[in-house]
């Protein structure tokens, strides 16, 4: 689907690093492809106008497993996903990526770049808090409305895997969602916003939706326990996680976000230009159980 908008005047929404790499959010995500195996993907979304990403490998770390600590994650590809839009003659370029470092050419010029590992074994059952499975870095944008002081603090990605109801450990029988619809980061003022990440469960269970906490990295740490490690971020005043983009307190017009707990479609209207730090958490439950997050 193809965003097609005249950028004369717009917010930015950064989902869920200083002249960093400059990553506006993304995602773990895990397949089980038979016995004890699994095959992780990290996607993240950057902003080209920051530093050049690592086109080798990434790791993400492994918390509560009692013999992987981590994994490597080799580069798979990268994808510039910036919204195209219809020019106007004598008006701005459509965003582009452009090349290298700082290649792109203005906030909103973003791209998708994906990670995945080798077959990896996980073996028993995960303990109460789950197994966690992290990726962080530093810093964020400089450019966010909604977050104190936001190129001081890094971001940190999450997927966990709970016990399954009954199960032995012998196998595994859960994939985590799916997101088959790439964000949409850049959106007209004042005009209604409404975005679906369409996940799916490819085990069919039960997904539900709300906003979650950004954090912040936290290099170094020998234990996985927020909001000790990693912290979150602090937000502006009128802003907190659960109400991340514009509200009426700042303009009556603006419409807060809200997001429905069963289909994932996140909703506001504002009128109040800026960039909005955005994480949505997504959980399965089989059998009233939370197996993943």
């Amino acid at each position: 689907m193809q965003l097609r908008i005249l950028l004369i005047c717009f917010l930015l929404l950064t989902i869920s690093f200083a002249r960093a790499s400059h990553v506006m959010g993304g995602e773990i995500t895990y397949s089980c492809i038979g016995g004890n195996t699994y095959i992780f993907e990290l996607v993240f979304y950057r902003d080209c106008n920051g530093a050049e990403v690592n086109t080798i490998s990434e790791n993400i770390k492994v918390w509560n497993h009692p013999t992987l600590s981590s994994i490597d994650l080799p580069f798979v590809n990268r994808i510039d996903i910036s919204p195209t839009c219809t020019q106007v003659v004598g008006g701005p370029a459509p965003f582009d990526c452009g090349n290298g470092s700082a290649g792109g050419n203005g906030i909103g010029a973003i791209e998708k770049i994906t990670y995945r590992s080798a077959p990896i074994v996980l073996t028993g059952v995960p303990p109460s808090q789950g197994w966690i499975f992290t990726y962080e870095n530093f810093s964020r944008s400089g450019a966010i409305t909604n977050i104190v002081s936001p190129s001081s603090y890094g971001i940190t990605l999450a997927a966990k895997i709970f016990a399954i109801p009954n199960f032995n450990g012998i196998g595994c029988s859960d994939s985590s969602p799916r997101f088959l619809q790439e964000p949409n980061f850049v959106s007209c003022s004042g005009f209604p916003y409404a975005y679906n990440m369409n996940a799916v469960d490819p085990d069919l269970d039960s997904l539900v939706f709300d906003f979650g906490i950004p954090y912040n990295n936290f290099p170094g740490a020998t234990f996985y326990n927020p909001p000790i490690a990693p912290i979150p971020v602090p937000f502006e005043t009128g802003f907190t996680y659960s109400n991340p983009t514009p509200d009426a307190t700042l303009n009556p017009t603006n419409i807060g976000a809200s997001i429905n707990p069963t289909n994932g479609e996140l909703i506001f209207t504002s009128f109040t230009t800026g960039t909005y730090v955005v994480k949505i958490n997504v959980k399965s439950y089989r059998s009233g159980a939370l197996i993943s997050e």
